[in-house]
């Protein structure tokens, strides 16, 4: 979830911008790093 605290930062400037457009892209990156 955490690489360099860069999807933090990322996430959580997204959550304040557009809290449902952010959590979507979280959990892109989840997969992502999952996949």
């Amino acid at each position: 979830i955490i690489q360099n605290g860069k999807i933090i930062g990322a996430v959580t400037h997204v959550f304040i911008s557009d809290p449902t457009r952010g959590y979507g892209i979280f959990i892109e990156n989840m997969l992502d790093m999952a996949g």
